[in-house]
């Protein structure tokens, strides 16, 4: 199912697999710690181990960001820019693929 569409991304928008793929982005993101702080006025995704600011997600009641994949992007761009997290979850087996690889 295509991302719903925002303010910041009137229509569907597409993620960039040749880094990363979506479910590679799901997995690195979904254990890190963040929450919603804000009203239905102005609300920001906030990182659960520093208390700073992801990103948007709504502005003068206008939904910001809020797609799935835009979700991910605020977050994971916030692990590389704020905590020197690695994106490169990619570790090449024996057969040459690369599988997903747990996160410390």
């Amino acid at each position: 199912m295509p991302p719903a569409s925002s303010a910041r991304t009137p229509q569907s928008v597409g993620w960039p697999e040749q880094l990363i793929t979506q479910a590679e982005a799901f997995a690195l993101a979904s254990d890190w710690p963040v929450m919603v702080q804000g009203d239905t006025d102005k609300s920001n995704l906030m990182c659960g181990k520093c208390g700073r600011s992801c990103g948007q997600l709504r502005r003068a009641g206008i939904a910001y960001n809020a797609s799935l994949d835009e979700i991910l992007s605020m977050v994971l761009r916030h692990m590389v820019m704020a905590h020197d997290v690695s994106l490169n979850v990619r570790k090449e087996d024996a057969g040459g693929t690369a599988p997903v690889q747990a996160v410390d």
